[in-house]
């Protein structure tokens, strides 16, 4: 809650207690005890400013302008420690095994617009004996650069990641006390509508940090963001029929006018006060940022092209990698001779490929046999999740592997209007179980939990009101109507570092008072309305009013919880090389956490409600017993719950009605299938291993 809205809320408080306290001593009346009570509303009022002043005070102990560079510097050292550790385990999955990794080289890019300055060329530093000694290491390149900005392109499986990856772990293992975190941030799902720095914020908080602190980090420019997809925001070329363009390479054309990536390079070239000192690192694919216009480019930036593979080289690595084994040496001796292969080995995605398919078995020589790229391709790719299951012992057929990644990627290419998405989030998942079908399941159990909440208070009394049951039943249909319209997206997460913490504390200390302050103001509304009816004789709208006030002061109090940031507490707080919704305990634990507060925050704006209404001589309380206040409150608490969070609940329904399109661990298949190669973690979301692999799985059903 915001310092504005906390003395508002204040200030209407007192102006009513006192208003109300003012009406009652004119109109006489009263004996002691009557004057005492009038009394006390009033100081509980100012009571409430005195305890909204002591909390400012205690916010003073927060960091201040002066000093919120020290915080942020503290804050930085911690989220650098936890990004190392999660960039180490990504660089692992991307590489293998391999003890001899390959040097990727790149070369500075004479074609664009405003560009910086720096070395001409560049490397990323491998293990094997072709490492060169000249270039400057991709981290030593880009502090060399005249601008903090960096812009890297390559081919189709150059190895972009890979080096965005090694980027990430060389600056923050030489990192100094001043220099930014780097926080590799993917591009494709940005909502432009969404200022970058809000984005920015929300990727350093997904990072394993509090939304305070990874504010003073981005405010303080602690904060290296490392853009990668932003040739995946855009759809590619189609011809006239709407069928896509593809180019000689099998791929699709770019467009030129790419509306969603020149939005984006706009924002980043007018981002901050000093555009050429906003550090940033951008990756794109080569054909994609050339298509695009030259002077809508990155403005202030260096930028570089990683170039192909030495033929050489790659016939020395894969003599280091299989030195002892007869099968590779006759591979090396051939490829001299195989044009199409060499071609597509000099990208480190396909010799990845071709090393995890041959790895244990089979005769790499067999792939001279395919004159086409097309062919030689699509064998690999057929063979490289057979060979991904034999290195890595697991409960899963290849065949069942393959369905269920099929299934995925067919999800993810028809998920979307605006073209292919390339991120897997697993709480988005759930479509693949049918839309129509998952949505009415999740109807109908999110009623049954809602009639499970309050009937038994319903039918606690011999004889149940009438229209107790009608309201119970009403509040089903609305649960079920609202919940089926639902998207599902990103749940609630709650781990137990973060349940119990200062962030929880605060918390807590923000929802009191609300419940207390929207407690009284319902039940303050509904005097006047019951004096009005009174008036003109509506007796009937006189005895429900009680009902009314308790209903509305805890909808009213629960819809500002919602508003004082629990969401955004325990939503997002994920480690970078975990999907968002794997640890699904965590989501389920996170429904009740909220509920916890749900449920408190109802009590204590029906108490105050209760109370209120008590020094009203036209409202009688006495017509409202009060296990039936209580139904009511419930009713609202439980009506709000149910709707407002239920990602454990959908994910529960969600398997229910799979029927073995996918594993019902699906948590633990996503995790085999990262360690295993299949997937790399962008963000905190999964993905494929290469978006080739993905397009093929889908057009392969």
């Amino acid at each position: 809650m915001t310092r504005a809205l906390r003395w508002l809320i204040t200030g209407l408080v007192i102006a009513g207690a006192a208003g109300w306290a003012l009406i009652q001593l004119l109109r006489g009346g009263q004996n002691a005890s009557d004057t005492s009570s009038i009394v006390s509303m009033v100081f509980a009022a100012v009571g409430l400013a005195v305890a909204v002043a002591g909390w400012e005070a205690a916010l003073k102990g927060l960091p201040q302008p002066e000093d919120a560079l020290q915080f942020a510097r503290s804050a930085a050292e911690t989220l650098a420690k936890k990004i190392l550790a999660a960039e180490r385990k990504q660089f692992r999955a991307l590489v293998g095994r391999d003890e001899a990794q390959l040097t990727l080289t790149f070369t500075r890019r004479p074609r664009d617009e405003l560009p910086g300055t720096g070395p001409e060329r560049g490397q990323v530093e491998g293990s094997g004996p072709v490492a060169e000694a000249g270039p400057p290491g991709v981290a030593a390149y880009y502090r060399a650069c005249s601008k903090p900005r960096l812009v890297v392109t390559g081919a189709p499986g150059a190895g972009k990641t890979v080096l965005s990856v090694k980027l990430v772990r060389d600056l923050i293992e030489k990192r100094g006390p001043d220099d930014p975190v780097p926080v590799r941030v993917p591009l494709a799902e940005w909502d432009l509508k969404v200022p970058f720095e809000k984005l920015l914020i929300g990727y350093v908080i997904r990072a394993g940090t509090s939304e305070e602190r990874a504010e003073w980090m981005v405010n303080n420019g602690l904060i290296l963001p490392v853009l990668d997809g932003l040739d995946e925001m855009d759809p590619g070329r189609t011809g006239t029929d709407g069928n896509p363009l593809y180019g000689p390479d099998g791929q699709q054309l770019p467009h030129p006018e790419a509306p969603r990536a020149l939005a984006a390079l706009n924002m980043l070239s007018n981002h901050g006060d000093t555009v050429s000192e906003f550090p940033l690192v951008l990756l794109c694919r080569t054909a994609h940022y050339d298509a695009l216009p030259r002077l809508k480019r990155l403005e202030h930036a260096v930028g570089v092209d990683i170039d192909p593979l030495d033929q050489e080289h790659v016939a020395a690595h894969l003599s280091k990698v299989f030195k002892d084994e007869e099968r590779w040496q006759r591979f090396v001796l051939g490829l001299p001779a195989a044009e199409v292969l060499r071609e597509i080995l000099a990208t480190p995605w396909w010799l990845f490929l071709v090393k995890a398919v041959y790895h244990r078995r089979g005769d790499p020589s067999e792939l001279f046999a395919h004159s086409t790229a097309p062919a030689l391709k699509d064998h690999l790719l057929s063979l490289f999740i057979p060979a991904v299951v034999d290195l890595r012992p697991s409960p899963y057929h290849a065949e069942r592997v393959q369905g269920w990644l099929t299934m995925i990627a067919c999800h993810l290419r028809d998920g979307l209007p605006a073209g292919e998405s390339v991120d897997i989030h697993q709480p988005r998942l759930w479509p693949i179980a049918g839309v129509d079908r998952v949505r009415h399941t999740d109807a109908v159990a999110a009623a049954l939990v809602y009639l499970a909440l309050v009937l038994p208070l319903v039918l606690l009394r011999e004889r149940p009101e009438s229209w107790l049951i009608a309201t119970a039943g009403l509040g089903a249909l609305l649960v079920a109507w609202d919940v089926s319209r639902q998207g599902g997206d990103f749940p609630m997460c709650a781990p137990w570092g973060r349940v119990f913490s200062t962030t929880t504390l605060n918390l807590v200390i923000d929802i009191v008072p609300v419940g207390l302050v929207f407690g009284g103001l319902g039940a303050l509304a509904a005097i006047p309305v019951g004096w009005l009816a009174n008036a003109l004789s509506l007796d009937s709208i006189v005895s429900v009013l009680p009902a009314l006030a308790m209903l509305w002061s805890v909808l009213l109090g629960l819809l500002l919880v919602r508003g004082v940031g629990i969401t955004h507490t325990f939503t997002g707080t994920y480690p970078p090389d975990v999907n968002t919704a794997v640890r699904w305990r965590h989501v389920l634990r996170g429904d009740l956490l909220y509920g916890c507060f749900t449920f408190l925050v109802a009590g204590l704006s029906m108490a105050v409600a209760w109370w209120t209404l008590s020094f009203s001589d036209v409202i009688a309380l006495s017509s409202m017993p009060a296990l039936d206040a209580l139904t009511i409150g419930l009713i609202g608490a439980a009506l709000r719950w149910v709707v407002d969070f239920g990602g454990g609940r959908r994910y529960l329904v969600f398997l229910l009605c799979l029927r073995g399109r996918l594993p019902y661990r699906l948590g633990r298949f996503l995790r085999w299938s990262h360690k295993g190669g299949l997937l790399r973690t962008s963000g905190g979301a999964y993905q494929f291993r290469h978006r080739e692999f993905q397009q093929w799985l889908a057009q392969h059903i």
